[in-house]
């Protein structure tokens, strides 16, 4: 996904911009009430304003891109389903429409020329530093959107802005020193590590097959594609001196030495030739492209394609998991070659029957039944009160390294710590449970304060910004009308 994105950054920027702030939208979920209506192309009405299907798709391709990466690219329909991207995608949208709102009701605005200056300062749009007009168009054209959605989209982002420099609220004393005393505290600690590994289970089929019905539906088959597909490589390119020294004239100032000079023909020809038979290999795969868009293409074979499958890039497959059957997929570069693919069947995962995922459950549930004695260990310990520890001396929230812990046990271990309230427990981390005393508490020196204060006022005005507009929201809900119609 990196690989795709540095090659087609251009393109990038206008999902961005096409994806205005999305706020905490995802956090009020339940608004409105719904109605079913298909008659019209709003998805919602927030107040006067109705959010329309187009701006709906919008933002949901945005969240399913983001969970897909997340997933290494193996998001399906089914799973983004499961997970609620749609819900997710709306209550975003009426977020931001709340906000434009009461943007609008305050006065703010946009004038042709800030919306003009945005977008003209945009790179994907510029052509040797200056903005190019036909090229802004055809970018637009090549995203298949519209220049007035995008210049809306814009101009929603420059009020959404201007609007959140009314939400920057300074602190107050008292929030600056409940911050100090959160951040800079330290704490002499006494730990005890139980390790999962030394804890004795066996499984049995009952219990492997109990645990198999009530988690069955994480237990998929990989999602398949039945693909008709052209492969073109580059060293199979022929070629003759007359057509590389043409390549050459045409594009020297790619070919460049340590200095930024022009390197000579007979210097640069191995990179030439590398070079020129790539840019032919392209062609190539986009007249196989064309001929297999239109069902023609008779040096197509058809492949079963999975998405565990370690042969293809994640590029590929994240192509392949945001396409439709019948779509056909321009040229992408994988290793030594250019693919071009038609997707003539999508095979759907399903759930594993019992004998397929057995033994997956079984480690699940050995893991499982681990965990729950592990922690019937650590309750019996401090309900003792014979809990008896190793000093570690004092840690803060910046300590990263505990003796009998990773790295990382060690970070989630001190994240969880500084959120307790009690002065005993313990915390489960994934393979241990560490049981815990607190034995003295501190404040870091005034040096070490005054130091870092600069940055724990940075972090508490973001904190304390969400946290006005968390409640902004709440009560913008409530002053315009909202009704969901999905």
């Amino acid at each position: 996904m990196i690989g795709f994105m540095q090659k087609h950054r251009k393109y990038l920027v206008i999902v961005v911009w096409c994806s205005t702030i999305a706020f905490v939208g995802a956090g009020f979920v339940g608004w409105g009430s719904y109605t079913i209506s298909g008659a019209s192309n709003a998805v919602a009405i927030v107040g006067d304003t109705n959010i329309s299907r187009e701006k709906l798709q919008s933002e949901y391709n945005r969240l399913y891109g983001i969970y897909n990466q997340l997933v290494g690219g193996t998001l399906d329909k089914e799973q983004a389903d499961k997970i609620g991207i749609e819900s997710q995608a709306l209550d975003n949208i009426i977020a931001q429409t709340l906000m434009l709102n009461f943007a609008h009701d305050l006065g703010l605005r946009v004038s042709k020329d800030e919306i003009l200056k945005e977008i003209t300062s945009i790179e994907a749009f510029k052509e040797n530093g200056k903005f190019n007009q036909e090229l802004y168009k055809k970018v637009l054209e090549e995203n298949q959107v519209r220049i007035r959605d995008f210049e809306t989209s814009i101009q929603d982002t420059i009020i959404l802005k201007k609007l959140s420099v009314l939400l920057d609220i300074p602190l107050t004393p008292l929030e600056l020193d409940v911050l100090k005393a959160a951040y800079f505290t330290e704490d002499n600690v006494s730990i005890k590590i139980l390790d999962k590994s030394t804890i004795n289970f066996k499984s049995s089929e009952e219990g492997i097959k109990e645990y198999w019905e009530k988690n069955k539906d994480i237990y998929q088959t990989q999602r398949g594609y039945e693909l008709s597909i052209v492969e073109v490589f580059p060293n199979k390119i022929k070629y003759d001196e007359e057509s590389l020294k043409k390549y050459y004239e045409d594009f020297k100032n790619k070919f460049l030495d340590n200095n930024g000079q022009i390197r000579t023909y007979n210097d640069a020809k191995n990179d030439i030739l590398e070079e020129f038979k790539d840019s032919q290999a392209e062609k190539e795969a986009l007249k196989e492209y064309i001929s297999l868009r239109k069902d023609e293409n008779k040096n197509a074979k058809n492949i079963e394609v999975f998405e565990d499958n370690k042969e293809y890039s994640i590029d590929f497959i994240n192509l392949l998991s945001r396409s439709k059957e019948r779509d056909t997929l321009k040229p992408i570069k994988i290793g030594d070659r250019y693919i071009v693919a038609k997707i003539i069947k999508i095979i759907p995962s399903v759930t594993k029957d019992y004998d397929s995922a057995k033994n997956e459950a079984e480690q699940d549930y050995i893991q499982a039944e681990k965990a729950k004695i592990l922690e019937n260990i650590a309750n019996k310990e401090l309900e003792s009160g014979n809990f008896s520890g190793t000093d570690i001396g004092f840690i803060d929230r910046n300590t990263k390294k505990i003796s009998g812990l990773s790295d990382s046990e060690s970070l989630e271990f001190v994240a969880q710590l500084f959120t307790k309230t009690n002065d005993s427990g313990y915390i489960l981390l994934e393979n241990k449970a560490v049981l815990y005393k607190i034995l003295e508490q501190r404040v870091k020196n005034s040096a070490i304060i005054a130091e870092n204060l600069q940055f724990l006022i940075n972090s508490g005005v973001q904190i304390k910004a969400k946290l006005v507009e968390k409640g902004l929201l709440d009560n913008l809900s409530k002053t315009y009308k909202i009704v969901k119609k999905i």
